[in-house]
């Protein structure tokens, strides 16, 4: 009988000891999860608190439209900061505001600041095809992120109401400030036609003009690019400006 309660007990400890390491196993992953949205988070705070750091300082005090002189400084002081950076991106009455910049290629900014630092947010930065004194279409990408920093706010233009309200893309670039007028908000993929940049063949820009449903006086394409979030990797959503 004594014999047998031992064999119970033994049993009895090995169950809960089975029951104690699934228990810690199930908190363990919960508190990793938690901890990975917790970087996650951190580094968005990071990456925004830089963000601020540039936008507060360097910004033009006085209205830039009025002052095409203090314009040249704040490109001049901006490209000290990171020679990479091309323009500023601004849409007034959206939380969009923010230096874009270009790199050797498109995946260096996908994951660093404009300070060059790590960060899942990354920067606004300009397709490196776009290069040039005069670019057809000005192709800029940015991450979805959360609460809508970055290109997060681009989804609010899917409303025509919030789209009326905010018609104009701004770009502080090579000492002018230039105004787009949105034209197209489209979800898609990363097979639309908003992405052709090879305008070498007679006629290319009028047919990209078409097929992208853009004004046929237009000048100048600015497309602004972002993920879609969902399982389709390939879904993007698509804000498209132009000047005339």
């Amino acid at each position: 009988m004594t014999k047998s309660k031992s064999s119970f007990n033994k049993f009895l400890n090995i169950c809960l000891a089975v029951l104690a390491s699934a228990f810690f196993l199930i908190i363990l992953f919960v508190v990793l999860g938690q901890t990975l949205d917790l970087r996650d988070a951190w580094e968005g705070y990071v990456s925004l608190s830089r963000q601020v750091e540039i936008i507060e300082e360097p910004v033009p005090q006085t209205d830039p439209y009025e002052s095409p002189a203090h314009v040249s400084a704040f490109d001049a002081e901006m490209r000290d900061k990171n020679p990479d950076y091309v323009c500023w991106l601004k849409i007034d009455g959206a939380d969009i505001s923010y230096p874009v910049v270009r790199g050797e290629d498109n995946e260096k900014y996908l994951n660093h600041t404009f300070w060059g630092e790590n960060n899942t947010y990354g920067s606004l930065f300009m397709d490196c095809r776009c290069e040039g004194e005069y670019v057809p279409n000005i192709i800029i990408y940015g991450h979805n992120a959360r609460g809508g920093n970055m290109f997060g706010d681009l989804r609010k233009f899917l409303n025509e109401e919030y789209l009326s309200e905010h018609p104009v893309i701004t770009l502080i670039e090579n000492d002018r400030v230039i105004e787009y007028e949105i034209f197209s908000v489209r979800r898609t993929d990363i097979n639309d036609p908003a992405y052709f940049v090879d305008f070498s063949a007679p006629g290319a820009f009028e047919t990209f003009l078409e097929r992208n449903d853009a004004p046929p006086d237009a000048a100048q394409i600015l497309t602004l690019s972002t993920c879609v979030t969902g399982t389709n990797k390939n879904a993007r959503l698509i804000v498209q400006g132009c000047i005339r």
